[in-house]
C-alpha cells in the first residue's frame, strides 16, 4: 500500500475516533442527557452535578468575545452595578439573538431592576430559544406571583416541576399561590 495512502486512512482513523466537542448554548447535544436525569434520579448529588453543567453549557456561547461580555457582565452585577450590566447583556443579545442565556441574564438584571415588564419580555424569548430553560421559567412564576396573576404562576411552577421535578421551592410556591387564588375567590 501507499505509504501516503496509510498515512491519510491513519489520520482519518483517528479524527473518526476523537469524541466529539460540542458548542456550548442551549442548542448543546448534552443537554438531553442532563434533562433525562433530573427527571429521572433521585440521587441528590447527581441532580446537583446535572443542574450545574446544563448551567454551564448554558453559559458558553462558543464565541470567545461573547463569553468575556458574560464574565464581565455577571461581575458587574455582583458588584450591584446592574445598569451597566444590563447594557452590556443586551450588547450580548445584539450580537448574538440566538443564544437563550443571553436573554435570559437580562431579564435577570430586569427582575432585579424592578422592570418586570422588560424582563417577561426576556422570559419569553429565552423560553422560544430554549423552553426547558427551568431558571426562565423559575423567574416567569416568581414574576407572575408578584403580579397576583396566581393561576398563570402556578401552571409555571407547575411547568417547572415536569422539567426539574425535585425543585425544593417549587411545591411550597405553589401551595401559597393556591393559598392567595383560594382567597380572592372569596
Amino acid at each position: 500500500m501507499n505509504p501516503l495512502k496509510l498515512i491519510l486512512q491513519m489520520a482519518i482513523t483517528l479524527v473518526l475516533s476523537l469524541p466529539v466537542i460540542a458548542m456550548g448554548d442551549q442548542t448543546d447535544q448534552r443537554l438531553d442527557d442532563l434533562f433525562h436525569t433530573l427527571r429521572s434520579s433521585e440521587d441528590s448529588t447527581v441532580l446537583l452535578e446535572a443542574e450545574t453543567s446544563i448551567w454551564d453549557i448554558w453559559y458558553e456561547s462558543g464565541k470567545a468575545d461573547i463569553d468575556a461580555l458574560l464574565v464581565e457582565a455577571a461581575g458587574l452585577m455582583s458588584s450591584g452595578q446592574l445598569a451597566a450590566a444590563e447594557s452590556i447583556y443586551s450588547r450580548v443579545i445584539a450580537v448574538a439573538p440566538n443564544f437563550s442565556e443571553g436573554w435570559n441574564r437580562r431579564a435577570t438584571v430586569r427582575y432585579y431592576r424592578r422592570d418586570y415588564t422588560g424582563s417577561l419580555e426576556d422570559i419569553e424569548q429565552t423560553l422560544k430559544l430554549e423552553p426547558r430553560h427551568f431558571g426562565a421559567i423559575w423567574g416567569l412564576g416568581m414574576i407572575l406571583g408578584s403580579q397576583r396573576d396566581y393561576q398563570r404562576a402556578i401552571l409555571a411552577f407547575e411547568r417547572l416541576l415536569e422539567i426539574k421535578p425535585h425543585a425544593s421551592d417549587a411545591r411550597p410556591r405553589i401551595e401559597l399561590l393556591k393559598q392567595e387564588l383560594a382567597k380572592e375567590s372569596v
